[in-house]
Parts: structure tokens; sequence; C-alpha cells
């Protein structure tokens, strides 16, 4: 699979991920889910893919995914990603420790502040946990472009922000007007959420035939299309769509093959979903 390197270490880290929002948010109990949460993970890892990313706020995600990878065995082959989301020091580490436990992992690779929460506070003890060796990047995550000046202010005054984790697509193109380039600028990794526009791509597209163009770039899919205009840009590094169906995750995986669209192609793509 395509990689690309975290900026501040330079560790190949392939383009594209798996994301657990309300995909994970299950019980195992289920034979049929189990198998198909499992098959979805394990044809990541089969394809080259490592990153997969969760939250205390997916609800039963963490869990899942540990219980998963303990299955696959399969800790050790993949980057994990996980978040703090609460108020205070005591509260943030209290739940820090239970997304270790829930994921049955003795460290992270990626630990995020969610959504920008007590961003001064939990930085404060990313870094001492960085030092300590139980995660290996800190990152900052929110899902809304009314807050990347927020973000871009948090990345600017603390300057060992490894991670920016944001919402990027074809139709909400916000991050192309300044925040990609910021994060370029001071070495930060991209972490790309909501690639589909949280499925409102997919609506807008509903029985339509795909362009004449998407043959250029071999794609047979609207999410190809979508995920292919992302990998493009350079300034991405990784993107991780989030879903509970192998034959999505299979779909998912075909972007990573063949060729890219250059830059009047995307311009051409970006015209297109804009006017339709």
């Amino acid at each position: 699979m395509l990689t690309r390197p975290i900026p501040r270490t330079g560790e190949a880290l392939p383009v594209l991920g798996l994301g657990t929002f309300r995909a994970f948010d299950t019980s195992l109990t289920a034979a049929p889910i189990r198998e198909a949460l499992a098959q979805v993970i394990r044809q990541m890892v089969l394809a080259g893919g490592t990153m997969i990313d969760s939250s205390p706020m997916y609800g039963r995600s963490e869990q899942v995914i540990g219980d998963l990878l303990d299955g696959e065995k399969a800790h050790d082959k993949v980057f994990l990603a996980t978040k703090v989301w609460t108020r205070g020091k005591r509260e943030g580490v209290a739940a820090m420790e239970a997304s270790l436990r829930l994921l049955r992992a003795p460290s992270i690779a990626l630990m995020q502040v969610h959504n920008l929460v007590d961003t001064d506070t939990h930085l404060a003890t990313l870094r001492d946990w960085k030092a300590e060796g139980r995660i290996r990047y800190i990152g900052i995550t929110h899902y809304t472009p009314t807050a990347f000046d927020a973000l871009k202010k948090t990345i600017a005054a603390y300057g060992d922000i490894d991670f920016c984790q944001f919402p990027y697509s074809v139709i909400e193109t916000a991050a192309e007007r300044d925040l990609l380039a910021f994060c370029a600028d001071h070495g930060v990794a991209t972490l790309i959420n909501r690639p589909f526009g949280q499925d409102e791509l997919f609506a807008r597209v509903a029985n339509r035939p795909l362009p004449e163009w998407a043959g250029d770039i071999e794609c047979t899919s609207w999410a190809q299309i979508a995920l292919k205009y992302l990998i493009a840009d350079q300034r991405v590094t990784n993107i991780i769509p989030a879903t509970s169906k192998p034959h999505h995750m299979l779909d998912n995986l075909k972007a990573v093959t063949g060729p890219l669209p250059d830059a009047a192609l995307r311009a051409r793509m970006a015209f297109y979903f804009a006017n339709l």
C-alpha cells in the first residue's frame, strides 16, 4: 500500500486506515457480526493498512477492537489510535487507562485530544506519557470546519503536536483553504475523517452513473472516486473511512491501486461534485 511519512519521525504510515465511529459500536455476541468486523480488520491488514482510529465517545468500539485484535492476534500489526474525551487531569488519566484496558494494549501509537476538550490539561499529560513510552504520538482532533482556526492556534501554540485529525472530502473541501498547508508547514501529520462527508456524498450521487472520467483513474465506485481525490493530495497522511461491512472495505482498498488524479482532474472532480 502507498505510504506517507509521519513528518516528526519519518515513519511510513499506509495511507488508508479504518475509522470505527458507529461501525464498531456493537456487541460481538452474534457470530455473523463478529466475523464481519474481524474480516474488515483482516482485509485492511492483508492489504497493508495499519491505522485503526477509535474514541471513548464511540460507545463499545474500543472494547470491540481490543477483542477482535486479540482474536486475530493482530495487535502488533496495527497502528492504534484513540482519544481522550473528558475534562480534568485525573479524569483524563482514568479515561486513557480505561482505553488501554479496553483495547488490550500496553501502549498506544497515537493518543488524541478529542474535539479539543480541555486541551491544555490533556496535552501536559500526553507529553508525560510520550516520554514514558506509553504513547508514541500526540494528536488533536475535530469533526467540523468551524474548528479549523482553533486547531491551527493549538498547533502554533504548542509546537509538538504530531497529528491533526479533521474532516476533508471532495464535497467538504474547507481544509484546502489553509489547514492542510498549515499542517504541512508545521510538520504535522494529517488524519482525515468524514472522507464521504458522513455519507452525504452517497446521497448526492444516488442512482447516478459514474462520470466518464472515472475510468481514467480506474475507479468502479463512488467511494473509490472520493478516496482517490484525497489520496492524490500529498498533504494527506492517512484517511480513516469507517465501515462494518467487508465488501465496503474491499471497495475502499481498491482506491490505493491504479493511477491517481492529477491536478487538472482533481479540479474537474471538485467542480463536478460542487455542481451536483
